[in-house]
């Protein structure tokens, strides 16, 4: 086999932390099944923060070699993190491996990757457009276009090259991919160049409804059910589709049982009714003539991922120049700037609550106005008991007497 060795340079790394000193980390990719890389393949290698931020991502044609490739990337010797790889083919990602963490006291060498087979969940390519991610499926008359959580239908047309797709009732929304990149239009706005990204998934997915109880897992081509009263069952999936307003259908089956369940996972946020949980997605699960109905996805796909600005405290705005932020980590941590010093903490998300527990802060003295303000910032993070999203995608963090502080999704990709 060829071994190829690819330097892979750091790239979208904050500015603060390029005159850090560096490291390399090493490795390589593989997979285990026999057969040929494509001509066109692409090797794609991304650095996620905690806060699931890019620190650093590369991609690598492959001109025809074969893994094992491997690889060597330059990173402050600071970041923590996870490193993640993925091999793309005609612009979807056809293999992923699992994340590998990334540590200052961590290995330099972190050995062989092994990729699998990634089968997608609904949609079929995740792209990066600068701060904005974008995901695309195909449902049986066109492409679903999904914006900041909005999703639009849109229909092929003509292109000289690539894939183009426009909206029916509004050509300014188009998607035009090549390759592994694309350009994307929402209402006339052209977002910054895409470039296709490792998909995150979420597994294993779970979801579940009360009266009666009821809970549904999918997970390695598989899907679980277990009803109150009932046998569990665990059925194989079959490849998930997409309609035409944007929801994922999955179904699963046993022939041999006559055994048939359709799961539908619609994009709309779902409140659990006994604890008011917020989770991303409102799913019905129906089996032959009866349908029960619930809600889906982790509850923390609403926090992770961005950078929450704070509007108000209280009721109360905040000062204009002050930056007041937070952003939640995939492990626990939660930190950002109480408009003054820097803060940071340990939040905990259970299947009925939201706590962040005792914050640590610089020692940095500004204006008293800001002081005061920073000071009733941390004073509402301590009494934060859940948390919500509102009709305008708002997040409002709740105490035990309502809300406590409203924050809105940063648009700039800057980090908290």
């Amino acid at each position: 086999m060829w071994r190829v060795f690819v330097f892979l340079a750091a790239m979208v790394l904050p500015h603060a932390l390029i005159a850090q000193d560096q490291r390399s980390l090493s490795g390589s990719v593989s997979y285990l099944e026999r057969m040929a890389l494509a001509p066109e393949a692409r090797v794609i290698i991304e650095v996620l923060g905690p806060d699931l931020s890019r620190l650093a991502e590369a991609r690598i044609p492959t001109d025809g070699q074969q893994v094992p490739i491997m690889f060597q990337i330059d990173l402050p010797d600071t970041v923590t993190g996870s490193l993640r790889a993925g091999l793309a083919i005609g612009g979807r990602v056809v293999w992923l491996g699992a994340p590998v963490t990334v540590a200052p006291d961590g290995a330099d060498d972190l050995g062989e990757i092994m990729l699998a087979r990634h089968t997608p969940m609904g949609f079929v390519a995740d792209y990066r457009c600068g701060a904005v991610d974008v995901h695309v499926g195909l449902s049986d008359t066109g492409l679903v276009l999904d914006v900041a959580g909005a999703r639009r239908l849109l229909r092929a047309v003509p292109a000289a090259s690539g894939a183009r797709y426009e909206a029916p009732d509004d050509p300014m929304t188009s998607f035009w991919s090549r390759s592994d990149a694309a350009l994307v239009s929402v209402d006339g706005i052209e977002l910054a160049q895409c470039h296709l990204a490792l998909p995150t998934p979420e597994t294993p997915w779970r979801g579940g409804g009360n009266e009666p109880f009821w809970s549904v897992r999918v997970d390695a081509g598989v899907m679980a059910l277990s009803r109150l009263g009932m046998q569990d069952l665990i059925l194989p999936l079959t490849a998930p589709q997409m309609t035409d307003a944007g929801d994922i259908v999955v179904i699963a089956a046993d022939p041999d049982r006559a055994l048939r369940a359709v799961l539908l996972r619609r994009p709309v946020i779902c409140r659990d009714t006994m604890t008011g949980m917020p989770h991303p997605e409102t799913v019905a699960l129906s089996m032959g003539d009866h349908t029960i109905h619930g809600c889906g996805g982790d509850p923390a796909r609403l926090l992770h991922g961005r950078t929450w600005l704070v509007e108000d405290i209280a009721g109360a705005g905040v000062i204009d120049r002050a930056r007041v932020s937070l952003g939640f980590g995939t492990d626990g941590p939660v930190a950002g700037s109480g408009g003054c010093n820097r803060w940071f903490a340990r939040f905990d998300l259970t299947g009925e609550t939201l706590s962040i527990g005792p914050a640590g802060a610089t020692m940095m003295a500004c204006a008293p106005a800001l002081m005061d303000q920073e000071r009733r910032f941390l004073a509402a993070l301590s009494v934060v008991r859940g948390f919500d999203i509102d009709a305008t995608g708002a997040l409002v963090l709740l105490g035990p007497d309502g809300a406590v502080m409203t924050l809105r999704a940063a648009t700039d990709g800057s980090a908290p």
